[in-house]
């Protein structure tokens, strides 16, 4: 066998030891259990659940997480695209234009997922 795979299951081999063994350690070593009638309930902190479950949620949130990833996707693709043509002599120019228009295309999208949320501009 070559060492790359003799590496590769020895760590295996050492982190399923380390799983196995920490299970097993904290079973013999561990509190004991405590049974309750509360946590069979809903809620473990024994409150009793009242009224429906269905709550209205704002999803403004996603969406603020959802521009978060095209701009951060953004920011990464423009990078390697500067790297990759940071070998060619004459090519900045080329290298603008695409940029920027991905941008602007990138940041056009951005804007009319925003402008559909009502709760961001209100």
């Amino acid at each position: 066998m070559d060492p790359e795979t003799i590496t590769f299951l020895f760590f295996l081999l050492v982190a399923a030891a380390f799983t196995v063994g920490s299970l097993v350690l904290n079973r013999t070593l561990g509190a004991r259990r405590r049974r309750s009638y509360l946590q069979l309930t809903t809620y473990e902190s024994g409150q009793e659940p009242e009224g429906e479950a269905q709550i209205d949620f704002p999803s403004s949130h996603y969406v603020y997480a959802l521009v978060f990833v095209a701009v951060d996707v953004l920011g990464f693709i423009l990078a390697l695209w500067a790297v990759s043509f940071r070998t060619y002599a004459g090519a900045w120019l080329t290298f603008l234009v695409v940029a920027g228009g991905f941008t602007l295309l990138a940041l056009t999208g951005i804007y009319y997922v925003l402008r559909g949320e009502r709760s961001v501009w209100v």
